[in-house]
């Protein structure tokens, strides 16, 4: 059970990369204020329970080089480490990477402050809370790895501030959610030894519900490698947790040797643009003519990246979303509200009817890879949806067998 249990937090997220420049703290007449995107709170932000949701937005190429070593913090408490880190605080990448390792540090309620070269203070709230010990020790090897996994858990290459799902052991807790339904990875290693060693491994969903800056979507300048090769699922490598949701293991308490280990869960981003497009063809659901109007024809063409071939998804109930069009503001629909074989595809505006609403089941033997059904069919019958031959053809819902024509890739932007 999470120390967090039953509240719920949201944090700013920033992003940390070359120069490191981000979202920090402001200053308000010489003393920096924590924003109230990082304060506890029991009505606003992402919920957790046994597990921990955040948003992920530290991104970064070499977190080491930022200060976890060689400047101090190591070898004193967070309290005076923090002053001794010389030049951290007189840049906004040294206090943005401050920053998370205070939060993953210290637990809600604890607090650090430090002044940069120009006697301006900043204040570090801390949130999570794997390592309490050194806010008045050093941080030993249990710290190290500890803070090694919540701060890559938290990378995002891109930039991006996405909502995760994290798990694992100590402060963090067990357990899963059904807003995140998708289990992305695990993280873990050590990044204050010289040199740095950051790793991860896929989990079983690393290409599902793919949102920029993070596993399965190609990152670049990733400050972790998969120690056993890529891709390579943690299933293969790792120990699963005792600890279980609905039979599947909630996260790994061992890789690699490491037994520190967090393990990340997501979703489809409600802020992220995406395609669909179909595995046999690869043309992309189009709305035919950049029609604004309900009723309008779903059809498939190839893409070129116009908003009417561009959809946002939003989950609404656990395996239930809606799919809306960037250009039209309208809602993937089906004719008549119809489940029979041969039922077209249209926009329509969203009311939260049943055939709005739409699941997507991932193929465990094929990567990114998508049925796509009515989720209101779910329980007795699968409809995926299928597209007929040629550019411009109209798309509809057919019995599922299989065939590639029914299976459709979803793509972040």
């Amino acid at each position: 059970m999470s120390k967090l249990n039953q509240k719920s937090i949201r944090l700013a997220a920033l992003s940390v990369a070359g120069a490191l420049a981000a979202c920090v703290p402001t200053t308000d007449e010489g003393a920096a204020s924590v924003p109230a995107e990082q304060e506890l709170s029991s009505t606003n932000g992402l919920s957790m329970l046994n597990g921990l949701s955040l948003t992920n937005g530290l991104s970064g190429n070499g977190l080491s080089g930022n200060g976890l070593s060689g400047n101090g913090l190591l070898m004193n408490p967070l309290t005076t480490g923090i002053l001794s880190s010389g030049s951290m605080m007189n840049t906004t990448g040294g206090r943005t990477t401050m920053s998370y390792i205070v939060r993953c540090a210290l637990a809600a309620g604890k607090t650090i402050t430090a002044k940069d070269q120009n006697n301006v203070s900043y204040s570090f709230a801390g949130q999570i809370g794997v390592a309490p010990e050194w806010e008045l020790t050093t941080c030993g090897t249990t710290c190290q790895e500890r803070m090694t996994a919540c701060l890559l858990a938290h990378v995002n290459t891109s930039g991006v501030h996405i909502p995760i799902w994290l798990d694992g052991e100590g402060a963090i807790g067990w357990g899963q959610n059904v807003s995140f339904p998708y289990q992305e990875g695990s993280f873990f290693g050590n990044v204050f030894v010289n040199p740095p060693k950051g790793y991860y491994c896929d989990g079983k969903d690393f290409a599902s519900g793919t949102v920029p800056g993070r596993l399965g979507v190609g990152q670049t300048n990733a400050p972790y490698t998969n120690p056993f090769g890529t891709p390579s699922l943690c299933s293969s490598y790792c120990f699963a947790s005792t600890s279980k949701t609905n039979n599947v293991a909630d996260g790994y308490s061992a890789c690699f040797g490491y037994t520190h280990v967090v393990t990340v869960w997501r979703n489809f981003d409600v802020n992220t643009q995406y395609k669909i497009v179909n595995k046999q063809n690869g043309k992309a659901l189009t709305v035919g003519g950049s029609s604004t109007v309900a009723g309008a024809v779903i059809a498939q063409s190839t893409y070129a990246g116009t908003a009417s071939q561009k959809w946002t998804i939003t989950q609404i109930a656990a395996g239930k979303y809606k799919v809306v069009n960037v250009n039209s503001g309208k809602a993937l629909d089906l004719a008549g509200a119809s489940t029979a074989d041969g039922a077209g595809l249209i926009q329509s505006t969203y009311s939260g009817a049943a055939s709005q609403l739409w699941a997507f089941q991932s193929l465990a033997d094929q990567a990114g890879n998508y049925e796509v059904s009515p989720s209101s069919k779910l329980a007795s019958t699968v409809w995926p949806v299928s597209g007929l031959s040629g550019e411009g053809a109209p798309v509809q819902v057919t019995t599922y067998n299989t065939n590639d024509s029914q299976k459709w890739q979803i793509v972040p932007l």
